[in-house]
């Protein structure tokens, strides 16, 4: 939780506490700040003439929770919301593109927004137009918002940002991906700007879902396009959004079927999506590919994220990283789960980390004997936005699979890379806990219904819906361990 703080007590402490019960006091706030920038805060705040009751209510170095988008200084208001950023020297254009991104994290509040960066080096400070401007002002001008400005008191302000609206996916978010209406996380931006260098011709995006490895892979894909020809691999059937990109933006995306083809598309990048679901002779011709005609290609792939019981063996990542001239970039920090959401996943996959769940607000679970009643169930919850995600069929021995089909929604080949805000899943009498706890399927033998439903349950952003059907074990142990960890936080409460 973050508390706001006084800006006069923040500079009055650095200067007249030890280090140490200063590193106690930014322990206590939750921030973390160098010597040079509490001086140029001070050296801010020595230009404003207002009463030194204007300077409370300040959020230090405020970090989004996931994303990592740091502000210097925030200090919310019923009105408007103020923000300045602090630096010690004026590059005009990085100052005003950091103000933009402020701009398009915070307009999620639905306020308004008055941004500013202070320059210490020369004592000047800089507004941010609502065109986008970036101009030099007086001190007045925010001295008169600092007095006018109605506070607004938050108890945590966490709670006022979810991560997972600031991820856009290429496939469900188009228009706001080719128009350039997003931003990538620390993490992300510093990847990019490392390939954007490189000189490997082999580059590897690894990560588990929700780490924005599609997103990145795609921005690339839009940066190199600029100057180059380029192929985007993706390594299933094309989605809705891939072939908007094709037809409406003249992209070239090319299901894996159809990888020969990048032999008359002649590209100078080929990028790959999906890389773990690859056969290896496919992967082995993209890679010869790529070798004899000394041309780039960048794979994201997710070893974990496969869905059959045969891709498990392929070992797609350790062919990639035996490569001479490869390298490979691990994005760590997942987004587009929040953690509530990701506490439970984790829970639901292993009954021991359930003790780590302390949210079930976004979760609900419903039982059904019968699986007619649980796919009506499911036909109310489709007409309410629910994304329903069904297991694939198979042709033979699949009859398992089929006692579990709702017949509905998208399958969980056709979900790859997207992302959906409430995501309903059934449960069928194929799955158990094991003597470990741990998830397991009792009949599999070419797609798994473990990974299938992990890459189901992996999709969700804000909310997931389980329907168990006709396997009361499952539902017993599941419902135990949610409740033993509900009255361990009742009781530390």
């Amino acid at each position: 939780m973050r508390k706001p703080m006084d800006l006069n007590s923040l500079v009055s402490s650095y200067k007249n506490l030890s280090e140490e019960v200063f590193e106690g006091i930014q322990s206590f706030f939750n921030f973390t700040m160098r010597k040079e920038e509490v001086n140029q805060i001070s050296a801010f705040i020595d230009n404003l003439n207002v009463d030194d009751s204007h300077f409370g209510y300040f959020y230090v170095g405020y970090k989004i929770p996931q994303i990592d988008k740091e502000f210097d200084l925030l200090r919310f208001g019923q009105d408007y919301i103020l923000n300045v950023e602090i630096k010690s020297i004026l590059k005009e254009d990085d100052a005003r593109k950091q103000l933009v991104k402020n701009k398009y994290y915070l307009s999620s509040l639905g306020k308004k927004l008055k941004l500013f960066t202070y320059i210490s080096e020369d004592n000047s400070f800089y507004q941010l137009g609502d065109d986008e401007t970036f101009h030099q002002v007086d001190f007045e001008v925010f001295e008169k918002l600092l007095i006018s400005q109605k506070l607004e008191h938050h108890s945590n302000l966490d709670d006022l940002f979810d991560p997972s609206d600031y991820l856009v996916s290429p496939f469900n978010h188009t228009e706001r991906f080719i128009n350039g209406l997003y931003f990538l996380t620390k993490q992300q931006q510093e990847f990019k700007d490392k390939i954007l260098k490189s000189s490997s011709q082999f580059i590897i995006l690894e990560g588990l879902p929700g780490t924005g490895k599609t997103l990145l892979l795609y921005d690339l894909a839009k940066e190199f396009s600029k100057a180059h020809d380029i192929v985007i691999i993706h390594t299933g059937a094309l989605n809705v959004g891939h072939l908007t990109l094709n037809h409406q933006y003249k992209w070239r995306i090319i299901p894996i079927k159809e990888v020969n083809e990048i032999e008359r598309l002649n590209p100078q990048f080929i990028f790959v999506d999906e890389t773990q679901r690859m056969y290896p002779d496919q992967l082995k011709y993209i890679i010869e590919y790529i070798q004899k005609n000394n041309i780039v290609g960048i794979f994201s792939i997710d070893p974990k994220q496969i869905l059959s019981i045969y891709e498990s063996g392929y070992n797609n990542i350790n062919t990639l990283q035996s490569l001479e001239n490869s390298e490979l970039h691990g994005l760590s920090k997942k987004i587009r789960t929040n953690k509530e959401l990701g506490a439970f996943i984790k829970g639901l996959f292993n009954l021991n980390s359930m003790k780590y769940c302390n949210n079930t607000e976004n979760i609900s679970i419903h039982y059904f004997c019968d699986i007619n009643q649980a796919r009506g169930f499911a036909t109310g919850l489709e007409r309410e936005g629910w994304q329903i995600i069904d297991y694939t069929g198979q042709r033979f021995n699949g009859e398992a699979i089929q006692r579990m089909q709702l017949h509905r929604g998208m399958n969980a080949h056709e979900v790859l890379g997207q992302e959906f805000d409430k995501v309903l899943v059934l449960v069928g009498s194929t799955f158990y806990y094991n003597d470990k706890n741990s998830l397991a399927v009792r009949k599999a033998n070419y797609y798994d219904p473990e990974r299938m439903f992990y890459q189901s349950v992996t999709r969700a952003r804000k909310q997931i819906m389980l329907l168990i059907v006709n396997n009361p074990e499952f539902m017993t142990k599941l419902i135990n361990a949610l409740n033993i960890n509900q009255k361990k936080q009742l009781s530390k409460a």
